[in-house]
């Protein structure tokens, strides 16, 4: 373990926190404030990830205990602590809000666990905001949030419409994705939001380069402070609206993320230009308010290209899931939707059909290539009491299986399904 430089101490010594461990590009810190208070634990964690030279921030709230790993290049280790003083003070001055005395826990409620897709997050902190709003609720035992999936999921007692419900007020929209169809409609907003972020900076772009030149050039002529004020307004208000409304949602409560940041930068270019321009004196800051949207929305653009490439492999399992299923009910077989599969359903799986959901078999015996979920290249024989695995290929022979395992949201009324027949 390499100890802390006597050179580092007597250059710094911090008020807050205590230096326990160092090396190059990692440093360990005690923090007494933190210790047992995970909200602020939180606080802190979105404030240090806001700068791009810290790379990771682990924390353990149960101790105090928050590691560490920054570019030592761009950001000194003497700065760094520096600046972990200045906030952590900051940050022990914060009062913190306490949950919401009108909630209040129902013990003899079942506990559930619930995960839904998250809509709108726009990085890292986002996901630590919307975790700590679901820690906050008396109801929630444990909530983790997963930017790079945008998943959050849940323990407690509390419904998933509850969840929703705390997710909306924090400015994201909650999914549901337990049915194939929901999953399929997730993939669908998923390249809609591709295509819609490619087409929000392109034009951004093409507004901005003519702003931008015209800032370079810095004319005299009113007329080309009237072209960039003409062009900049609808990059600003038109291309991404989003931020303002977002940093105002978290303004009412108390709370602020990216979007804030950007929304104050933009708004403050933008606002202190206008009266310039009405006036007809003073400098003109248009080129910076479109510089920064069009900047941001590349980013968020690479964001959601990046995020796609990293669920292609989840979309090919979602493909690999057949849409149907035949479904025997008093002696006939019936063709329905996987999402209208209940538990204990027995379901007919025909020679080289996927197999709809996970089951046991109950009646048949057949060989079932599962190379898709164990990598095993021989198939494997299945028979009565065996379980298998939806999305399965069946071999050769006739199976019926009792479905033990469907989504959480799938209904349970199939009127509609037997009417017809």
């Amino acid at each position: 373990m390499l100890e802390i430089s006597p050179i580092m101490a007597s250059a710094f010594q911090p008020n807050n926190f205590k230096l326990v461990h160092e090396l190059k590009n990692r440093v360990r810190i005690l923090v007494p404030i933190l210790e047992k208070d995970p909200e602020r634990t939180y606080i802190f964690e979105i404030i240090l990830k806001k700068r791009p030279e810290i790379k990771t921030v682990k924390s353990i709230p149960e101790i105090g205990s928050v590691t560490l790993y920054f570019d030592h290049n761009s950001l000194p280790k003497e700065n760094l602590l520096t600046i972990l003083d200045m906030v952590l003070g900051n940050i022990s001055k914060k009062k913190i809000s306490l949950p919401p005395s009108n909630i209040v826990e129902d013990t003899s409620a079942p506990i559930q666990g619930f995960s839904l897709a998250i809509e709108g997050m726009t990085c890292a902190s986002c996901a630590l905001l919307l975790e700590m709003s679901l820690k906050r609720d008396p109801r929630v035992h444990n909530a983790t949030v997963n930017f790079a999936s945008a998943i959050a999921s849940t323990n407690g007692r509390l419904s998933r419409q509850d969840m929703a419900e705390i997710i909306s007020k924090v400015g994201y929209k909650a999914n549901l994705m337990d049915t194939l169809s929901q999953r399929q409609e997730l993939i669908r907003k998923e390249h809609q939001r591709l295509a819609s972020a490619k087409k929000r900076f392109i034009w951004a772009s093409v507004l901005t380069t003519p702003v931008v030149a015209i800032g370079m050039a810095m004319p005299t002529g009113r007329i080309f402070h009237w072209i960039q004020f003409a062009l900049t307004t609808p990059v600003v208000f038109a291309a991404d609206g989003a931020f303002f409304s977002k940093a105002w949602l978290l303004a009412k409560m108390g709370r602020a993320n990216m979007d804030s940041l950007i929304a104050i930068g933009v708004g403050s270019a933008y606002g202190y230009s206008l009266p310039s321009l009405l006036r007809g004196k003073g400098h003109l800051y248009f080129e910076a308010a479109a510089s920064i949207i069009s900047f941001v929305l590349l980013g968020r653009y690479m964001e959601e290209n990046a995020k796609g490439k990293a669920g292609e492999a989840i979309r090919k399992l979602i493909d690999l899931q057949p849409q149907t299923a035949t479904l025997l009910k008093d002696g006939r077989e019936i063709t329905i939707s996987i999402d209208d599969i209940e538990l204990d359903d027995h379901l007919l799986i025909r020679p080289g059909e996927k197999i709809p959901t996970d089951g046991k078999v109950v009646d048949g015996i057949s060989t079932v290539d599962e190379a898709m979920v164990t990598g095993e290249s021989i198939p494997v024989v299945k028979e009565i009491g065996h379980k298998v695995i939806g999305g399965c290929v069946n071999g050769t022979g006739v199976i019926t299986i009792q479905a033990t395992a469907i989504g959480t949201g799938q209904s349970a009324k199939r009127g509609s399904i037997y009417s017809q027949w």
